[in-house]
């Protein structure tokens, strides 16, 4: 994708969305452009440093990082995962719940994972990710204080709560 300022050839590297009441907008830009915008950041991060960032700045109890609980399986300390961004293995994930709910709620707003449903699945499974979606928009609406949205996010997951009780 070709950057959006005007007579930029170059390949769009920083890819903004901006939401508001009035819909979704995308700009797509070149590293150049998006600094002289004032885009911060570095030029290339990944998902890893992103997790290490956050759980730096989570920084569990200080208990906790003395007592230097363990993995059972692997090894692996939660300072160890707070300075790389990565457990050893799938069971630190049980190990070290308690830590790290809260950061994977403020990351993905849940710590439900409802992910992406194919179009095999069942009409009940795809009724469930709606439902969870709406609940999620409908606590933004909420906190947002526009109660006549609310309102009709509300009637819209009442139906579809309606519909899975009838499914069962």
């Amino acid at each position: 994708m070709k950057c959006q300022y005007p007579d930029c050839n170059r390949q769009a590297t920083v890819h903004l969305t901006e939401l508001a009441d009035s819909g979704k907008k995308e700009i797509h830009l070149c590293e150049q452009h998006a600094a002289e915008m004032g885009v911060p950041g570095q030029k290339y991060f990944s998902a890893t440093d992103l997790l290490a960032g956050i759980a730096k700045a989570q920084q569990g109890t200080q208990k906790d990082l003395e007592s230097g609980t363990k993995c059972p399986h692997c090894g692996m300390t939660l300072s160890r995962f707070q300075a790389s961004g990565r457990f050893g293995c799938a069971r630190c994930y049980e190990t070290f719940e308690e830590e790290i709910a809260p950061l994977v709620e403020r990351i993905h707003d849940s710590a439900q994972h409802v992910g992406k449903v194919p179009p095999r699945a069942p009409a009940k499974a795809a009724l469930t990710v709606e439902a969870r979606r709406i609940q999620l928009e409908l606590n933004k609406t909420v906190k947002q204080e526009d109660y006549e949205k609310a309102a009709g996010l509300r009637d819209r997951l009442k139906k579809i709560e309606a519909e899975l009780a009838s499914q069962k």
